[in-house]
């Protein structure tokens, strides 16, 4: 088993990473090795900070986003620390590599009129793909959860009686999330229809295919980009606006920031402060509109 394969088996199970991650590690290692040729663990093992340096020399040439380059040295700084923590090498070489500041842009969400727009003024069909549709839409806005999260939510993961449901986030965390009444009636009426729909063969799952399989992503993610398109003219249709949108508007109406990063499963206040951003504008407006000098 080769260095690189004990550090993934080691995102697996010991840090337990989600699937999606330890596929993007392994897609940013095997771009490092094919970089300088598939080296042997021996010479992987004496990789130096040139070498990193010119292998994001490379990437940055090729043209790469900000954000997926700086992913990459996020994957080989922890691959390298993994080797230093297991006594294989002496200094991290990716350490010594200094990542350019860029500025990361503001999350894109929906505005008032538009939200409205898509939960009232459009029409989702009365049957079961209608219903699944808007359950999808509702759920985004309504929760703040993830894609990944959504696809595998199961239908015991919906407390009626405690209005939450349990949503299972990166490295296999759970957290409570609560449900208003309009998505309960929402959830209530979807299962009927699944119940009425299926005949009883269909997936634990609480979102699901027309055969009754288990719903994945490109699905959802066409799904919200049929929708979205009818309400928006942002070229961004994909599930995460409606993540932003759900935590753009809680902060706009007043919600405290730690409530929001725990309802968004978020690890630290970092990752949700970028909604305040959004929030700022919106104070800056009502002030430049408000204040008499302003």
């Amino acid at each position: 088993m080769t260095l690189s394969e004990h550090f993934l088996n080691y995102i697996k199970h010991e840090k337990r990473y989600s699937a999606h991650t330890i596929r993007a590690y392994s897609d940013d290692f095997q771009a490092f090795n094919s970089f300088f040729g598939n080296p042997s663990d021996d010479k992987l093992l004496k990789t130096s900070a040139k070498d990193v340096r010119c292998w994001l020399l490379e990437l940055a040439n090729s043209g790469i986003a900000p954000r997926s380059y700086k992913r990459k040295l996020s994957s080989i700084k922890a691959f390298f620390r993994y080797l230093l923590r297991e006594g294989n090498i002496q200094t991290n070489p990716a350490d010594m590599v200094i990542m350019p500041k860029h500025k990361n842009p503001l999350p894109e969400f929906l505005n008032n009129t538009e939200t409205t727009n898509l939960f009232e003024n459009i029409t989702f069909s009365n049957d079961f793909s209608g219903k699944r549709d808007k359950l999808i839409m509702s759920i985004f806005y309504s929760t703040g959860i993830r894609l990944s999260e959504l696809v595998n939510l199961c239908i015991k993961d919906i407390d009626f009686s405690l209005r939450q449901i349990r949503v299972t986030g990166k490295r296999n965390k759970q957290r409570y999330i609560p449900i208003g009444s309009v998505l309960i009636e929402e959830i209530k009426n979807y299962l009927i229809e699944i119940e009425s729909f299926m005949g009883g063969q269909y997936s634990d799952k609480l979102i699901i295919t027309e055969k009754g399989g288990a719903g994945y992503p490109r699905m959802i993610q066409r799904i919200v980009s049929k929708y979205l398109s009818q309400v928006t003219p942002s070229e961004k249709k994909h599930p995460h606006k409606l993540t932003h949108t759900f935590a753009t508007h809680m902060l706009n109406n007043g919600a405290d920031l730690n409530a929001v990063k725990e309802l968004l499963g978020h690890s630290s206040l970092a990752a949700t402060e970028i909604y305040t951003h959004n929030t700022y504008e919106k104070l800056k407006t009502v002030y430049k509109q408000a204040h008499p000098r302003a």
